[in-house]
């Protein structure tokens, strides 16, 4: 089948990936990610004082913020806040750091598609910026049911969403990976990774339990990437200060 998306070939082929880090001189930790032209900007500030009515005694408070491309924050908008703070609070040490804040605010770039998983992917990279103690990274990656030929198309673009029978995006930590031909194995790999997914419309269970597996094989690729991403600009940094 051809995509749509005339640079991809394959249906399980992700958009090229580019990240930056430390970009906002106010913020504790910033970072960009795109996939392909989607692009999300993030900024994390704390830990730091928080208000007397926000405290937790025994550990950090998580705040997020999404701002969308125009206008003012929506419905769409405030679930992503929910999903993304209700998937990084049981990662994040907040425990290290009791009745202070941590402030993530997400700022949508371009939007072609995709943009829940770019926005995961840019959030941890700015937690990592930032030194937030951390369980473990995680990477997402979203995918469609084609309605026409029912296949499934990793990171689809805006006009491919649109042809769409259902939507799915996954976010997996980084602590387990594929080992086993078996296909049982992978389904309870996939399970253990899972951090979060959100699907909508129509499809069957073997249907997402399909998309979860190409998902989490693609997701390799990403936590590798967020891998590189660190250790260059830990490198960097050694070399501005021997340098």
């Amino acid at each position: 089948m051809s995509r749509l998306d005339r640079t991809r070939t394959s249906a399980h082929q992700l958009r090229p990936f580019f990240s930056s880090q430390n970009l906002l001189n106010r913020a504790d930790g910033s970072a960009q990610f795109d996939f392909g032209e989607s692009s999300v900007m993030c900024s994390v500030v704390g830990p730091a004082e928080v208000k007397l009515r926000d405290e937790k005694l025994d550990k950090a408070t998580i705040e997020v913020v999404v701002r969308p491309l125009v206008g003012l924050p929506g419905i769409k908008d405030k679930a992503r806040e929910q999903a993304i703070r209700e998937t990084l609070e049981p990662l994040i040490l907040s425990g290290l750091h009791p009745r202070t804040g941590i402030q993530i605010v997400i700022q949508t770039m371009k939007d072609d598609g995709s943009i829940l998983a770019t926005a995961f992917n840019a959030t941890i990279l700015a937690l990592l910026d930032a030194g937030i103690p951390l369980k473990s990274i995680l990477g997402a990656v979203t995918c469609i049911v084609d309605a026409e030929t029912n296949q499934i198309l990793l990171d689809p673009t805006t006009q491919e969403l649109a042809n769409a029978k259902s939507t799915h995006t996954f976010v997996f930590d980084n602590k387990s990976s594929i080992t086993s031909d078996s296909k049982q194995e992978d389904k309870e790999a996939v399970e253990v990774a899972t951090l979060y997914s959100d699907s909508t419309g129509l499809f069957s269970e073997e249907e997402y339990f399909e998309c979860a597996q190409i998902c989490y094989k693609a997701v390799q690729a990403v936590h590798g990437f967020i891998r590189t991403a660190v250790q260059k600009k830990l490198e960097k940094e050694q070399q501005q200060i021997h340098s």
